[in-house]
C-alpha cells in the first residue's frame, strides 16, 4: 500500500508546482493582436474525480515568470478563462480543504481551447506529533504552496491535518534545539531535541569575507550565511540526508560543496580557505533578430530568430517552481530522487519536459510596437554540463524560428527589452534592421553598440529593472555642426592655438566620418579628415583680420552627408578699454575721481568705497572678457565689467588681538596691488597694474579705563568723596601712527585738565578729587592725519559707606491737644550709603523697627517716619532718635525740637465758657434783687 501511494505521490510531483516570488501585472490584453490571445478550460477534481468548488487559481508565463490575470476563485469545478497570453503557463490551484496542485499548460490560440485538468488531493487525515513542550513546528508539503503550522502544548503534544500518504518535512525549534525531521505519511511523528548543528570556521586572511550556501538533501532546507574573517552558524539536525556547504559569488555557488552528515559540529575552515582556486560562473551565448524586410505602417511582417544560451545552473529555470533553488534542485525535485544530483534519467525527463513547452510569443526577450512576436520555436541541443570546477554547472540549449509581427498605424516604429533581472537577461541580442534602416533613439543608447543597421545590447547591464526601448526608422542624414574649443565666439588668435571640434550628432549608433575643408578670405587653403583640427593662423601664412572659412562635411555609415560652415576672425591684437574710478569716503567728504589710464598707483582713504568702471573695446567686435584681481583678500577676483569694494588697512598695521606694547610701533600704510585683464574672444590678453595705497582715515582707538584706588571702578570698587581716581589710557593705539605721536586732550564736568598732551602724561593721569555724583569725562585723540577720536564716559562718586543720620523736620496729623492721642511725622535724612535702624521717641513713647534708607550718588536717603503716640504732654513737642549702623556699627543720637504745642482740652472754648460764665452771674444777681424788694438800684 505504501508503495502504492508512493508512486501516486510521484506521479502528482511530476505536475506540481509552487509559486515563485512574482511581479503582479494587468492583464495584456489591450497590449495583444487579436489572433495573439488564447482561451483555457479550468477544471479541478479530487482524485476520485469529483467536482471541487471554490478553488483559487493563479496563472503564471512559464517564460517572463509573471501573472498573467489577477488570481481568481472558481465558482464551479470546470470555468473558461479568455484572453490569455499564448505560450506555456504554469496552472496553480490552491484550496483550503485540500493540498495545492498544478500543471503547465500551453495555451494556445486554436478554436477548441486548451483544457487543464488539476487534480486535488483532500486534508483529510490527522497527524500527532510529539517533541519538547511549547515547540514550534512547521511541515511542508512536498509540491505543496502551503506550511503547516503548530506550537505542542505544555505536555509536549499537537496534531496537524494532512493529506493521506503525505509525505513532507517538517522544521520544529525550542529553545536554541533546531531539527529537520522527514514525514512520510505516518499518523504519529515524535521530534528531535538534541542542540543544533553548528558550522564553524576561521579564515587564514581575518580581512576575508563571502558568503556560504548551506543546503540539506533530499529536504530542499537552505540558508545563506555571511562570514567575515570567521563562519558561525547554527543549523537543525536532523537522522536523515547530508548537508551540501557551497561558496557564492554573485548568487552563484562555485567550486565544489563540502558534504557532511548530520553531527554537533562541523568545522569548514578548508572551505572558506579555497576559494580562489575556483572560477565564477560566467554567461555565453548569443541571440541574432534578422529583419529581412521594412515594417511598413500598419502591415504585416516577419522577422528570423537564431539563439545560443549557455546558462550557469544556479539560476533555474521559470518553467519550474521555486527558481531561486537552481536548476539542479528544480530538476531533481520534479523528475528524480532528491538526491542533489542529477543522473541521466532526470536529465532526460527535463530535457522532453522543456522541448514540449516552448516559448510561443517573444515577451520575454523583445516586442515590436509594444507587441509580442509569434512563431514555432524549435529547441535543439539540449544539454547540462555538471563541471566539477564550475560547481553547479550549466544548461545550454538553441533556438530557431520564424516569427511573425504586425507594425502599428503610427509615425514610429519601436523595439522593447524588458528587464527584470532575467539570468537570460546576460545574453546580448543582436537586431539585423533591413536595409537603409537605423537606430533613432532609445534612452538606452549609451549602453547599446553597434555599426550601421545591426545593433547590439545587453540587458544585464542595465542598473534598474524596467524596459529598454529602441526607435527605428529609414536612415537619415546626421546633423553637422561644430565648435572651437576652449573659445567663446567667432574669433580666433593670430600666434597661438585654435581647435576646431565637430559636433555632428546622428540618431543610431556607431562612428561618424569627418571632413574638413579651410579657405583663407573665400581661397581653397587645405583639408583634413579627424574630428578635431589643431592649427595656428601665423604658420598657414595667415594675417591680422584675416577671415578663416571652414567646411565640415559629415557622413554616417550610409552615406548620407550634411554640412556646417563657418567663418571666424583672425585677431591678433589685445582688446583696450577706459576706466572711471571713483572713491566715496566713509566721512563728510565729497566723492573723488580719479584718473587711472597715466598711472600705476594711485592712493584712497581707508574704509572708502572705491568703483571703477571699464569701458572695454576690440576691433573684431566679440565681447571683451574683463577680469579684476587684488592680493586685498585672498580669492578677489570680479568678473564684470565693474568693481566695488571697501578698501581698508591691511594686517601689518596695529590691531587689538596684539600685544600692548606691539600696538605702540610706528606702521606703514597698506599698499595693495590691483589688476584687470581683458580678454577678447580670440583669448588676445591686455593686462593692467596698479598699486593702490591705503591712507589713513581711522581715529586713534580710545581704551579708558577709571581705576579707584588702583582697581578698576565698579560695583565691587565704587568711587567714594575721598578715593583716588585715575584715567588709565594704556590700552590705547593708532592704527598707523606710534603711540608718542598721538596729541591728547581731557575735559573734565567742562573743566580741561589736559589739552595738546603727550602720551606720557595722559598714560595714567590721576584726576582731582570729586564730589557725589555723577561726572562728565571727555577724552580726545588725534594722530599725524589729523584724524580724531572722542571718548565720552561718566564715571560716578558714590557717598561714603558709613550712616550719617540727622534730623530735618517734625510736623504733626491734625492739632495735638494734651492728654489726646496722635500722630507725630518725622523726617530724617541718612548721607551714608548704609542702612542704619532707627528708634524714634517722644517724651518715653518709643517705636522701633524704623530703616534709614541708604544715599546715592544723587543724593542723601530723605524718610519721614509715623511715630504713634497714645496721648500729647504740655508743652513744645520734642523727638529723641537713637540710630545704629547695619553694617558699621555705628550710631549716635540726637534730639529734634519743634515750635509745636499740645493744645490743652478746653483751651479751644474758653473765651465761650467764660462769656457765658459772666452772662449767668449777672443775671443771677438781678433776680436775685428783684427778688429783695423789688426796689432798682437805678
Amino acid at each position: 500500500m505504501q508503495k502504492k501511494s508512493l508512486f501516486i505521490v510521484f506521479l502528482l510531483t511530476i505536475s506540481l508546482f509552487s509559486m515563485p516570488q512574482e511581479i503582479e501585472l494587468e492583464s495584456h490584453t489591450g497590449k495583444k493582436l487579436t489572433n495573439l490571445l488564447g482561451n483555457l478550460e479550468m477544471v479541478v477534481l479530487t482524485e476520485n474525480g469529483s467536482d471541487i468548488i471554490g478553488a483559487e487559481v493563479t496563472l503564471i508565463d512559464a517564460w517572463t515568470d509573471l501573472s498573467i490575470v489577477e488570481p481568481f476563485t472558481m465558482s464551479q469545478s470546470r470555468e473558461m478563462v479568455s484572453n490569455l497570453s499564448i505560450g506555456p503557463a504554469r496552472v496553480i490551484v490552491t484550496h483550503p480543504d485540500y493540498a495545492s496542485g498544478g500543471i503547465v499548460a500551453n495555451i494556445s490560440n486554436d478554436e477548441i481551447p486548451v483544457e487543464a485538468i488539476v487534480t486535488l488531493t483532500l486534508i483529510d487525515s490527522t497527524l500527532n506529533l510529539s517533541g519538547p513542550p511549547l515547540a514550534t513546528a512547521s511541515l511542508t508539503l512536498l509540491g505543496d504552496l502551503k506550511e503547516l503550522d503548530t506550537t505542542l502544548n505544555t505536555t509536549g503534544n499537537s496534531t496537524l491535518l494532512v493529506p493521506y500518504s503525505g509525505e513532507g518535512w517538517i522544521t520544529s525549534s525550542s529553545g536554541t534545539n533546531k531539527s529537520l525531521t522527514h514525514w512520510d505519511g505516518e499518523g504519529n511523528l515524535s521530534l528531535q531535541d538534541n542542540g543544533t548543528m553548528h558550522i564553524s570556521g576561521l579564515a587564514a586572511d581575518t580581512n576575508e569575507s563571502g558568503t556560504l550556501r548551506v543546503e540539506h538533501h533530499p529536504s530542499g532546507y537552505w540558508e545563506l550565511l555571511e562570514w567575515d574573517g570567521e563562519a558561525n552558524g547554527n543549523y537543525p539536525r536532523t537522522s536523515e540526508g547530508e548537508w551540501h556547504i557551497f561558496n557564492i559569488e554573485n548568487g552563484l555557488r562555485i567550486g565544489q560543496p563540502l558534504i557532511t552528515s548530520d553531527a554537533a559540529e562541523v568545522n569548514i575552515s578548508a572551505l572558506l580557505n579555497n576559494q580562489s582556486v575556483w572560477p565564477t560562473p560566467e554567461w555565453s551565448g548569443h541571440g541574432y533578430l534578422n529583419m529581412t524586410t521594412a515594417p511598413g505602417i500598419g502591415e504585416a511582417f516577419n522577422v528570423t530568430w537564431e539563439a545560443e544560451y549557455n546558462i550557469p545552473m544556479d539560476f533555474g529555470t521559470s518553467l519550474l517552481h521555486e527558481r531561486s533553488r537552481g536548476l539542479t534542485q528544480q530538476v531533481d525535485f520534479m523528475f528524480g530522487n532528491r538526491d542533489g544530483t542529477l543522473n541521466g534519467i532526470e536529465l532526460s525527463r527535463f530535457s522532453q519536459f522543456q522541448a514540449e513547452h516552448p516559448w510561443a510569443d517573444s515577451e520575454h526577450l523583445f516586442l515590436f510596437d509594444e507587441t509580442p512576436l509569434t512563431g514555432e520555436v524549435d529547441r535543439e541541443n539540449f544539454a547540462i554540463t555538471q563541471n566539477s570546477v564550475i560547481g553547479a554547472g550549466y544548461y545550454s540549449w538553441s533556438e530557431s524560428a520564424t516569427l511573425s509581427g504586425q507594425a502599428t498605424f503610427g509615425s514610429s516604429r519601436m523595439f522593447w527589452f524588458p528587464v527584470r533581472g532575467d539570468a537570460i537577461e546576460a545574453i546580448p541580442i543582436t537586431v539585423n534592421l533591413p536595409p537603409n534602416w537605423e537606430v533613432r533613439y532609445s534612452p538606452q543608447i549609451e549602453l547599446i553598440t553597434g555599426e550601421g543597421r545591426a545593433f547590439t545590447l545587453n540587458r544585464s547591464l542595465s542598473p534598474t529593472v524596467g524596459m529598454w526601448t529602441v526607435t527605428i526608422g529609414p536612415n537619415q542624414a546626421p546633423v553637422a555642426s561644430a565648435h572651437l574649443e576652449d573659445r567663446f565666439g567667432l574669433t580666433i588668435p593670430l600666434d597661438s592655438n585654435s581647435t576646431i571640434v565637430s559636433d555632428c550628432a546622428d540618431s543610431g549608433v556607431g562612428a561618424l566620418n569627418n571632413r574638413w575643408e579651410y579657405r583663407r578670405n573665400g581661397y581653397y587653403h587645405g583639408e583634413g579628415e579627424n574630428a578635431s583640427h589643431t592649427f595656428k593662423p601665423q604658420d598657414l601664412n595667415f594675417y591680422h583680420g584675416d577671415i578663416l572659412n571652414a567646411t565640415l562635411v559629415c557622413s554616417d555609415w550610409n552615406g548620407a552627408i550634411s554640412k556646417w560652415w563657418g567663418e571666424f576672425y583672425v585677431d591678433g591684437q589685445p582688446p583696450s578699454a577706459t576706466l572711471n574710478a571713483s572713491e566715496v569716503p566713509i566721512v563728510d567728504f565729497p566723492t573723488l575721481y580719479y584718473n587711472l589710464e597715466e598711472g600705476t598707483e594711485f592712493a584712497v582713504r581707508a574704509g572708502s568705497m572705491i568703483t571703477v568702471i571699464a569701458e572695454p573695446s576690440d576691433d573684431s567686435g566679440a565681447v571683451v572678457q574683463v577680469i579684476w584681481r587684488s592680493n586685498k583678500s585672498e580669492g578677489w577676483l570680479h568678473n564684470d565689467y565693474r568693481f566695488e569694494d571697501q578698501f581698508n588697512q591691511g594686517n601689518d598695521v596695529n590691531w587689538m588681538h596684539m600685544a600692548v606694547e606691539d600696538r605702540y610701533l610706528q606702521r606703514e600704510l597698506t599698499v595693495y596691488s590691483l589688476e584687470m585683464e581683458l580678454i577678447d574672444g580670440a583669448g588676445n590678453s591686455n593686462i593692467s597694474r596698479w598699486n593702490v595705497t591705503i591712507l589713513d582715515a581711522t581715529p586713534p582707538t580710545i581704551t579708558a579705563e577709571v581705576m579707584v584706588d588702583g582697581f578698576p571702578i565698579g560695583p565691587l570698587n565704587p568711587a567714594l568723596p575721598k578715593s583716588e581716581i585715575d584715567l588709565n589710557l594704556s590700552r590705547s593705539f593708532d592704527d598707523i601712527d606710534a603711540i608718542e605721536n598721538i596729541v591728547w586732550s581731557v575735559i573734565l564736568d567742562n573743566q580741561s585738565i589736559i589739552e595738546n598732551g603727550t602720551w606720557e602724561g595722559v598714560r595714567l593721569l590721576t584726576l582731582p578729587s570729586l564730589d557725589v555724583g555723577v561726572h562728565e569725562l571727555r577724552i580726545f585723540a588725534r594722530d599725524s592725519a589729523g584724524n580724531t577720536r572722542e571718548v565720552l564716559t561718566n564715571p560716578i562718586v558714590e557717598p561714603k559707606i558709613a550712616a550719617d543720620v540727622s534730623g530735618v523736620g517734625i510736623d504733626v496729623e491734625g492739632e495735638p491737644v494734651i492728654g489726646e492721642p496722635g500722630i507725630i511725622q518725622v523726617t530724617l535724612q541718612n548721607f551714608g550709603s548704609t542702612d542704619s535702624n532707627l528708634t524714634l521717641c517722644y517724651r518715653e513713647q518709643c517705636k522701633e523697627s524704623f530703616y534709614s534708607g541708604v544715599a546715592t550718588h544723587q543724593g542723601p536717603a530723605i524718610k519721614t517716619f509715623p511715630l504713634e503716640v497714645s496721648e500729647f504732654k504740655s508743652g513744645r513737642i520734642t523727638v529723641e532718635v537713637v540710630w545704629h549702623d547695619q553694617v558699621t556699627g555705628d550710631g549716635g543720637n540726637f534730639t529734634m525740637n519743634s515750635e509745636i504745642i499740645p493744645l490743652s482740652q478746653w483751651g479751644e472754648d474758653a473765651d465761650t465758657i467764660i462769656g457765658v460764665s459772666v452772662f449767668a452771674i449777672f443775671a443771677y444777681l438781678i433776680i436775685r434783687r428783684r427778688g429783695d424788694g423789688g426796689s432798682s438800684p437805678f
